[in-house]
């Protein structure tokens, strides 16, 4: 893994997006945050580093990326079925595009596998894994009133830990 860049947010959730509908099995907004939080830990216990440049914030549900959040909002409980588009002015000429993940071929495969592994769970047995680790379970109060801190990165690999047997997922 030389010569990493730290993943924008939005390219990760896209990524996840366009795996899950090739896969015909695609998320919902709730489902996606917490394959983007398990693919997050993922990596930090695999690689010792973050995926992507994100915070997850400690909500009822589980962990939420809220700038995904709010991009997918819109879509409720429905199915994403498309990646965000983002705008851009050059030279006075509007472009649509999709923001994409920049890792190499070796990384962007075993990263699709391991969305696939975690999208075959469904988001409510997702939203149960993230409920029974610490990181959640010991700031429920706080969560309850909205006061608890955001997850750290340490959290973060530490439920992924926790729960990688039940996520069927091995980082050898």
């Amino acid at each position: 893994m030389e010569n990493f860049e730290l993943q924008n947010p939005i390219a990760v959730a896209n990524f996840i997006i366009k795996v899950a509908n090739e896969e015909e099995n695609p998320v919902t907004n709730l489902k996606l945050q917490k394959i983007l939080f398990f693919l997050q830990g993922y990596y930090l216990n695999k690689y010792s580093r973050a995926l992507f440049d994100g915070k997850f914030a400690k909500w009822q549900y589980g962990p939420v990326e809220e700038e995904i959040y709010q991009i997918f909002k819109s879509q409720g409980s429905m199915p994403i079925k498309s990646p965000s588009t983002q705008m851009k002015f050059e030279n006075g000429i509007m472009e649509l595009y999709h923001e994409e993940i920049n890792l190499s071929q070796e990384c962007s495969e075993e990263l699709r596998s391991v969305v696939i592994k975690i999208n075959q769970k469904e988001p409510w047995e997702l939203v149960k894994l993230t409920h029974k680790h610490s990181s959640w379970s010991s700031h429920e109060d706080d969560i309850k009133s909205r006061i608890a801190s955001d997850y750290t990165d340490n959290e973060i690999e530490a439920c992924f830990k926790y729960n990688k047997e039940e996520l069927e997922i091995s980082c050898g």
